[in-house]
């Protein structure tokens, strides 16, 4: 059974992160203002009574205020260890019926438990057999809310492991109302069409309404030894409801702090879609730290878990700050001695069923993914009037994220998000000439990693450090008004080599209204020989080889041939099949470029694969001592061409004040 905090525990956590009760030796000191500080503590309301209820599945039911139901879909056979469900086979019926069985459907007595009365939060225990590796999941009625009715609102999966065992799965639902509405029932088990599914047991407990606050250290983590902490943490995060506030604690300024050893995956959200979480540290001005093992597949933090729920979209305004994190570049890699990413020799993959398609960048060992859902088939990217395909409000802040593998330091979706006041430092390897030594000497030459990628509108990156990105520093894949304003961009002396500081590569929305690129600060003192940095600012895709797509859709913006010389699209949407694709600025919109400082780019300002039929407001950015790259030697697939350092460059379309060349070369 997963740990719950007490309330005396819960309220005693509240009243320490308050500044209250921090006494001599407490190591906690109250942190300066933030506007983007932790909300004040919120409260624990005690329910009434607690709900304890069972079904002891078999031949005949022990119940203990829950009921099985039969006939239609959710019909079931009994064995020696419980009832096993249909797996879409027509099971014998008391009624006759021969409909596909695929469900075990639960009822609730309604005097002990109905309408969110006594609470609407509680946890369902499945005792399963552990036979196999198919999955299944829960679904159960909810509270309606505006926009959703509850009914079969998803609580979660669970992928089986083949032990052979009976096991507990635990699924914490937040928003119970268990009014009779599903079916008539309250919550059912979906075999979900892949394995059978053999029950033996079910607990409905009741527990705490109401916002709540917990400390992964209660649930067994401990950042002062050196033992893995991920299965703790994330029954913590698997225990969350909306509203809620996790708690790291702090330490990276104290003796013996080591910080937390992440050896799986940590998924913010649990087992499903939540909104106004917030994850912290005790202290915010001395920060918590969470440092992946060499044994870690994936990223060191995800959003969420793709095998564990689908609504995405539903998960809303989350707030990470005051953790850092360290990704381990050092005894991590990317890619193995087969040179792909799968998990052979190396550290990609996840320890949740998530990565079953060799070099899915989900799955690469990187950082932070805070990547939600985003509707790439709405075309005016208008999140606010399809909440529900959108995740929105996610801010990231006060962090340092550094020594990642690969994949990305910061990968970030959905609409209307904040990044804020981030360090990132040293993240992936890209030496740009063979013979090199590489920045991480682990053997493995195709360890890129973005600083920041972005993907969807109307998101802030403002006030960032990025230091030693090897792809990108920032990059949008596309969305209107965003904002990218007073970022410092670096890259070392010595053998740091990256593509781009910024960049704009519109591979999921063309229509670039809005977006400002303002007082940015780009400076390059990397080898040019092995290191340095391709192009500062980069606005338009064509720089990767024209950018000509297999396939599109009608969020793109391009030319349905592909050439090395296309015309003007003048916004004409790419069709579903081959689109060289453009970045956009439709008529009447703005995009601006003003304030910025590139200095010691191979090329400072590059301008490539951009419509515009709007104003583009490019002012006061100042272009110092460009040096050269490994772009200086000829190389196929850069149209065989040879180029100096140059200050700006534009092509596709020309520009007055900057040099007309063709730049299709990635490398």
């Amino acid at each position: 059974m997963r740990l719950v905090p007490s309330i005396g525990l819960l309220l005693a956590t509240a009243f320490l992160l308050n500044g209250c009760g921090a006494g001599a030796g407490s190591g906690m000191t109250a942190a300066p203002p933030s506007p983007l500080a932790p909300s004040a503590p919120p409260t624990v309301m005690p329910t009434a009574e607690p709900v304890q209820l069972s079904i002891a599945l078999g031949e005949t039911n022990d119940e203990q205020g829950i009921s099985l139901d039969q006939g239609g879909d959710v019909d079931t056979l009994p064995t020696a260890d419980g009832r096993t469900s249909g797996n879409g086979a027509s099971l014998s019926a008391a009624d006759g019926n021969t409909i596909a069985d695929s469900y075990l459907q639960f009822q609730v007595d309604d005097r002990q438990l109905f309408k969110g009365d006594p609470t609407s939060h509680v946890r369902v225990e499945v005792e399963y057999l552990d036979q196999g590796t198919d999955t299944f999941s829960i679904q159960y009625d909810a509270q309606p809310v505006s926009g959703s009715d509850g009914l079969f609102y998803g609580g979660g999966a669970v992928v089986k492991t083949n032990t052979g065992a009976f096991l507990t799965a635990s699924f914490n639902l937040c928003n119970a109302y268990f009014a009779n509405r599903d079916n008539g029932a309250d919550f059912r088990i979906s075999d979900n069409g892949d394995g059978a599914e053999t029950i033996h047991l079910v607990r409905v407990v009741g527990l705490l309404s109401g916002r709540a606050m917990l400390n992964v250290d209660d649930f067994g983590a401990d950042p002062f030894d050196d033992q893995p902490d991920s299965t703790a943490i994330q029954a913590a995060l698997d225990s969350t409801c909306s509203g809620d506030m996790v708690v790291f604690t702090s330490g990276v300024d104290a003796s013996g702090y080591q910080g937390y050893r992440i050896d799986k995956t940590l998924f913010l959200t649990g087992m499903s879609a939540k909104q106004k979480l917030t994850f912290t540290a005790s202290d915010p001005s001395n920060h918590a730290l969470l440092t992946a093992t060499a044994d870690l597949k994936g990223y060191v933090v995800r959003l969420f878990a793709r095998s564990r729920f689908t609504n995405s979209g539903d998960i809303d305004d989350i707030d990470f700050g005051y953790i850092d994190i360290n990704g381990g570049r050092e005894v991590r890699t990317c890619m193995g001695s087969d040179n792909s990413g799968n998990g052979v020799d190396d550290n990609w993959g996840s320890w949740l069923p998530e990565c079953t398609v060799f070099d899915d960048p989900w799955c690469s060992p990187g950082n932070i993914g805070m990547d939600g859902a985003m509707n790439t088939g709405n075309v005016s990217q208008d999140y606010r009037a399809d909440p529900a395909l959108w995740t929105s409000g996610i801010v990231v802040h006060d962090l340092v994220d550094q020594q990642g593998e690969c994949g990305s330091a910061l990968a970030f979706g959905g609409a209307a998000g904040i990044i804020r006041n981030v360090t990132i430092d040293t993240v992936g390897d890209h030496v740009h000439a063979w013979g090199c030594a590489m920045t991480d000497d682990d053997g493995d030459e195709g360890a890129w990693s973005d600083g920041i990628t972005l993907f969807g509108p109307a998101h802030q990156v403002i006030d960032n450090v990025i230091i030693n990105p090897s792809d990108i520093g920032i990059v949008s894949f596309g969305g209107r008004d965003t904002i990218i304003a007073n970022n410092t961009i670096r890259i070392e002396a010595g053998n740091y080599g990256a593509f781009g500081a910024i960049a704009l590569h519109s591979w999921d929305f063309s229509d670039a209204s809005g977006i400002q690129i303002t007082g940015n600060i780009i400076t390059s003192e990397g080898d040019t020989k092995c290191g340095g940095l391709h192009a500062g600012i980069n606005i338009g895709p064509h720089m990767w080889g024209g950018a000509c797509l297999r396939f599109s859709t009608a969020a793109l913006v391009g030319n349905s041939a592909c050439s090395r010389e296309p015309s003007a699209p003048d916004g004409t949407p790419c069709t579903g099949g081959q689109c060289q694709l453009w970045s956009s600025l439709p008529a009447g919109a703005t995009f601006m470029l003003k304030d910025n400082t590139v200095t010691g780019a191979h090329i400072n300002y590059l301008i490539e694969g951009f419509d515009i039929l709007g104003t583009f407001i490019d002012e006061n950015n100042v272009s110092e001592t460009p040096r050269r790259s490994d772009w200086q030697a000829a190389r196929a697939g850069c149209d065989d061409l040879t180029w100096g350092a140059l200050d700006k460059v534009a092509h596709h379309p020309s520009l007055p004040g900057y040099t007309d060349l063709r730049v299709h070369c990635e490398r």
